[in-house]
């Protein structure tokens, strides 16, 4: 996920960050500490993870994947009266080949991540394995290309989970506008291979495409997955209960989770992927005490950052960058996510690829010497010849592979 423009006010302290980190939310920055009225609640404890089993092709959710390959511009399984009608539009026929036509380009790239993949980050224990992703807005695509056989993913960022659109009754004219968001929500990471945070408040917010499950959704669809199961979640009920109470202190982003269960159509594998959605800076996680404890029981895990805006090279995101370096045994990122100066020690072992490059304009914050140091320091570059991060246009990209000793 990316806040292109976040480093323009980098010095304007927490509500500035706000601000650019998501336009929705209100700024806390003014009310003193004593104000928030921290939730006084019983340590939650972990979810026990849930071992997905295969499940044969008629457990699938019909309707759900027929809408996901829909806007895929993937034709959906026949008989459903439905979506066969809306599959029979000029208005989808002609969205199914512009789609088509974008993903034949992005699967190039992702040949060329497998590759990089297969040689460079063979997991052993992958089926075993979450992947915690933060500030990963609906990037289903990098996360499973990467990671295929992790057996959970647990993503959060401050987008709406949303829900998947209810495609029943509506009529060809709302059809052909469904489509037409779905092509606006795919454009960057289809182009960039990120999102851009600012973007997504439209792009994921119109009155028939809302949140990221749709996003994710189609992802599935274009990468040969099955939905198996959607469901809202509420990690803390009470909290929601308490929140929701007239005149009572809350956070100005209240915590919002949906968990998808899918399996893929060629090998059977069935995983789990949990979405937050939350402010995840420290001074608003004091409203959520146990969240990132409980995401970091999530054992044994990989982190994964990328295009992520320089965000935990401060203070402001903390409690965030800790939670990784105690919780995982493998971080793979670019250079916005951990400052390399965390993994410059004996308990890291790490292996850079590709090209250190200064910050985009408005980023330079982020600009690490001893990064560009380590990179020149290699006898021999280790390529990627795929757009990883903000230089995507460039050719600069960069990778990392922090392994714990």
């Amino acid at each position: 996920m990316s806040i292109d423009l976040l480093g323009r006010a980098r010095r304007g302290g927490l509500c500035i960050v706000r601000k650019l980190y998501a336009a929705t939310l209100v700024c806390l920055g003014a009310l003193p500490l004593a104000a928030l009225a921290l939730p006084t609640t019983t340590p939650v404890p972990a979810p026990k993870p849930v071992a997905a089993p295969s499940v044969p092709a008629t457990a699938y959710d019909v309707r759900v994947n027929n809408t996901a390959q829909l806007l895929a511009g993937l034709p959906p399984t026949p008989g459903d009266p439905v979506t066969d009608r809306l599959a029979a539009t000029e208005a989808w026929k002609a969205h199914a080949r512009i789609m088509q036509q974008d993903w034949a380009h992005v699967k190039e790239r992702l040949v060329e991540m497998e590759k990089w993949r297969d040689h460079e980050l063979q997991i052993r224990d992958a089926s075993r394995r979450t992947l915690i992703y933060p500030f990963s807005g609906p990037d289903f695509l990098n996360a499973v290309t990467l990671f295929p056989t992790h057996r959970q993913y647990v993503f959060f960022s401050l987008e709406r989970p949303g829900s998947m659109p209810d495609v029943t009754g509506m009529s060809e004219k709302q059809f052909a506008r469904l489509l037409e968001n779905t092509r606006y929500a795919m454009r960057d990471i289809f182009q960039r291979n990120y999102f851009i945070t600012d973007y997504m408040t439209k792009q994921l917010g119109t009155d028939l495409f809302k949140g990221t499950a749709p996003v994710i959704a189609t992802m599935m669809a274009l990468t040969g997955k099955r939905i198996v199961r959607i469901e809202d979640i509420d990690l803390f009920p009470d909290l929601t209960k308490q929140y929701a109470a007239p005149e009572t202190n809350r956070p100005g982003k209240r915590l919002a989770g949906t968990r998808i269960e899918f399996s893929d159509a060629k090998t059977g594998l069935t995983q789990q992927l949990t979405y937050y959605s939350l402010d995840a800076t420290d001074k608003a996680l004091a409203y959520y005490p146990a969240f990132l404890e409980i995401i970091g029981r999530n054992k044994p895990a990989t982190g994964f950052l990328k295009s992520a805006s320089y965000l935990l090279h401060d203070h402001q995101f903390k409690k965030t960058r800790e939670m990784l370096l105690a919780s995982t045994d493998m971080i793979v990122q670019d250079d916005t996510g951990i400052p390399y100066r965390y993994f410059a020690q004996p308990s890291w072992q790490v292996k850079l690829y590709g090209s250190y490059a200064r910050p985009i304009h408005g980023l330079a914050y982020g600009n690490q010497p001893d990064l560009q140091a380590a990179y020149d320091a290699r006898d021999k570059p280790s390529p990627v010849n795929f757009p990883f991060g903000y230089h995507w246009k460039s050719g600069k990209s960069g990778l990392m592979i922090a392994t714990r000793q």
